[in-house]
């Protein structure tokens, strides 16, 4: 298996975010998106060299992020948080800095901001801010900023 097999696997990717984009999260969805992150880590049973295994790990992430946002629009917080757990787990495996911000910080955040936790969803933007792809690239780090800004005032400080 080689980069070109995961660019193929990659397009399933597509039909989950559009009908996410369309639909919002339902229970459809998360099943096609825990059914791609399964088929996904299958993969990682072939002979795998360590930056198509790094690219399905990432994908992993994608699929599992795919999966919490869609229990984010139906307000189930725990089922979202277990999906984000996996998330970053195989975000970490996978070493990819734009991966990482994209499926940890923003549902980090929304997810805390529901809960109306000020503090975690300040510190998920200011860990996406401060990771590598945010270091090294504004288009990764501008959305942090939002974050934060959006979650200061659920802190209840001052402006005094």
């Amino acid at each position: 298996m080689d980069m070109s097999d995961v660019a193929r696997v990659a397009t399933g990717m597509e039909a989950p975010v559009e009908t996410d984009d369309r639909q919002g999260g339902h229970a459809k969805l998360e099943k096609a998106a825990i059914k791609g992150h399964d088929s996904v880590l299958e993969l990682q049973q072939r002979n795998v060299g360590e930056r198509p295994r790094r690219a399905l790990y990432a994908l992993a992430a994608e699929y599992s992020t795919s999966a919490a946002w869609s229990r984010i629009d139906a307000r189930n917080l725990d089922q979202t948080q277990r999906h984000l757990n996996e998330s970053a787990t195989y975000v970490g495996l996978s070493q990819d800095g734009p991966t990482e911000t994209r499926v940890t910080g923003q549902p980090l955040s929304t997810l805390a901001h529901q809960r109306r936790n000020g503090p975690e969803a300040l510190a998920a933007a200011q860990a996406s801010q401060a990771s590598w792809a945010a270091r090294r690239d504004p288009f990764f780090d501008s959305p942090g900023h939002v974050r934060a800004a959006l979650a200061v005032p659920a802190l209840g400080a001052s402006r005094d």
